[in-house]
């Protein structure tokens, strides 16, 4: 492989011998030379390490020349999430199972208050076998519950005092209603640019199978009213606007309107679930798999933390020392806070000792039965790792829940919780992902984000991204942390992710605000620096052995 980019280290620590512990370690970027990464390296890219393949990720696989004695104990690993395939050939044998449940006999054997709850709990369905996939926005819901939609010029209502939440919900909906046409206009303008390709170029594609490699071949000189389609058409491919993914765009934009968008959809129409009301629980069932066709969400996640490593299949996860738990709570569309809650309490009360959280909102009608959840889980010494959002939004000036603080500028209530954004494979501008979330105050750690290769349903694999990926990596290395060193608590291993990461020393664009000047890219977050596992375990020894 071709060397990217030239680094020097400086480290705040005196050498002790190879395995330095290294709590402020640096990087200072000199030079850098942008090369694309081999498919084969894009395939494991968060595993690398900075000084031995010269790109930015978490060096798990340095890490583990650490763990020669091995790990201690099996760590479960809570996701709330959408439903996971637990029947993956890379997953299943990482799967949570409930000693305590007798599988199928229709009974609450460990009387938890869930019935065959053999490896977690669907909180998105009924007692009859019913699953629901989709949900409305929360803003949208209190729109509804306000009666903003019987409005006739609803958004000119008078501001009043208490009315600050409706005024920008009410905002968001408006802008989301337009982003919404803007992006179905868009769809349908490509298509149609997509038809005349098809026509003009049926001769060299008669099943529409193309690619950049054919297309190359066609005589544009000797064939000039073919130069303005072929051009397109080598742009489309070559960004990935293919025909497949204005489809399944333009299923999701059906999704939006449909449903994320339509404040007269019921989506507590299958459980019939009142979540006004924190007492009632008689509702889910044990379907955590729900239906892989409509949704992946969950098992791209679960792959990236506890896929089997080495078998010669797939992808390999941070560690396969785990017992993935899982806990169907998040549809297409907002999450309740009422089955949030109950999924940490449940992933709390039933062994998990780091619980992932990949997901988030902008509004939440119930902070507080969240919020008890989150201190529930502090006092019973489980970590919570949640991605910050893939908004382009500084955090520290705009809500995203779940968080861990009540008001802007107030202290954490839990220090058991950490908020994670994405990185790019790139070491320039680039570093922090250009969707990614921030904040100096509210964003803890970043991690890798962009591009991952990841587990999908039906034994398959996909590369994804967002901040929802970046959280399973620290999810990943937390529990690598928790088996070798039992000894820790939860928040001492939040604090050994935040200190033991590196700090790039590097001017980078700001997500979202690419004309704007660049900034270093350690003031993005509270830590300043990308998590890494071989240092992780390092400075986890030692906090272990001053503890002991």
């Amino acid at each position: 492989m071709k060397k990217i980019c030239f680094a020097l280290l400086f480290f705040s620590l005196s050498c002790m011998g190879q395995d330095t512990v290294v709590t402020d370690s640096k990087v200072l970027v000199i030079g850098y030379q942008e090369k694309k990464l081999q498919d084969t390296i894009m395939r494991e890219w968060q595993h690398k390490d900075i000084i031995a393949d010269t790109i930015p990720g978490i060096s798990s696989k340095k890490a583990y020349t650490l763990l020669s004695n091995g790990l201690k104990n099996t760590i479960i690993v809570a996701i709330i999430d959408s439903g996971v395939d637990i029947d993956h050939e890379d997953l299943k044998d990482q799967i949570w199972f409930n000693t305590d449940e007798i599988p199928n006999n229709n009974k609450d054997d460990d009387n938890n208050g869930y019935v065959d709850d053999i490896h977690g709990w669907n909180f998105l369905g009924n007692s009859r076998g019913e699953n629901s996939y989709y949900a409305r926005n929360e803003y949208v819901r209190i729109l509804k519950k306000n009666g903003f939609f019987n409005k006739k010029e609803a958004l000119n209502i008078s501001p009043k005092e208490n009315d600050s939440v409706i005024l920008k919900a009410a905002k968001l909906y408006k802008d989301e209603k337009v982003t919404l046409e803007e992006d179905k206009a868009y769809v349908f303008h490509k298509k149609k640019e997509y038809e005349k390709i098809n026509n003009q170029l049926q001769k060299y594609f008669p099943n529409q199978n193309y690619t950049l490699d054919k297309l190359a071949t066609i005589d544009t000189v000797a064939n000039p009213d073919l130069k303005a389609p072929v051009k397109m058409l080598h742009e489309f491919l070559e960004y990935g606007l293919t025909q497949e993914w204005l489809k399944e765009y333009e299923m999701y934009n059906d999704i939006i309107e449909n449903y994320k968008l339509n404040p007269n959809y019921d989506d507590q129409i299958v459980s019939g679930d009142d979540k006004d009301n924190v007492e009632d629980r008689n509702y889910g069932n044990n379907n955590i798999k729900g239906d892989v066709d409509i949704e992946n969400h969950g098992t791209v996640v679960a792959g990236l933390i506890g896929a089997s490593r080495n078998n010669a299949i797939g992808m390999d996860g941070i560690t396969d020392n785990v017992k993935l738990m899982i806990l169907r709570a998040v549809p297409h569309g907002d999450e309740y806070d009422k089955d949030i809650a109950l999924a940490i309490r449940y992933a709390v009360d039933n062994g998990a000792k780091i619980i992932n959280m990949s997901f988030g909102k902008f509004f939440s009608m119930q902070e507080k039965l969240v919020s008890d959840a989150m201190k529930y889980a502090t006092k019973n010494d489980v970590l919570m790792i949640h991605g910050a959002g893939n908004d382009s939004n500084n955090i520290d000036t705009t809500n995203f829940y779940p968080k861990d603080y009540f008001n802007k500028g107030t202290a954490e209530f839990t220090q058991n919780f950490i908020n994670v954004g994405a990185t790019h494979y790139k070491l320039n501008q680039k570093l922090p992902a250009y969707f990614s979330n921030y904040g100096k105050a509210n964003v803890d750690v970043f991690a890798p984000g962009y591009n991952l290769y990841t587990t999908l349903p039906n034994n398959k694999y996909i590369y994804e991204s967002g901040t929802s990926l970046a959280a399973p990596i620290v999810s990943g290395i937390a529990a690598l942390i928790r088996s070798k060193f039992p000894n820790l608590n939860a928040s001492q291993v939040k604090q050994i992710l935040m200190d033991s990461g590196y700090s790039y020393q590097l001017e980078v664009t700001v997500p979202g605000k690419r004309k704007n000047p660049k900034v270093p890219f350690d003031s993005l977050s509270k830590s300043g620096k990308i998590v890494n596992a071989y240092n992780a375990l390092l400075l986890a020894e030692q906090v272990s052995k001053n503890k002991n």
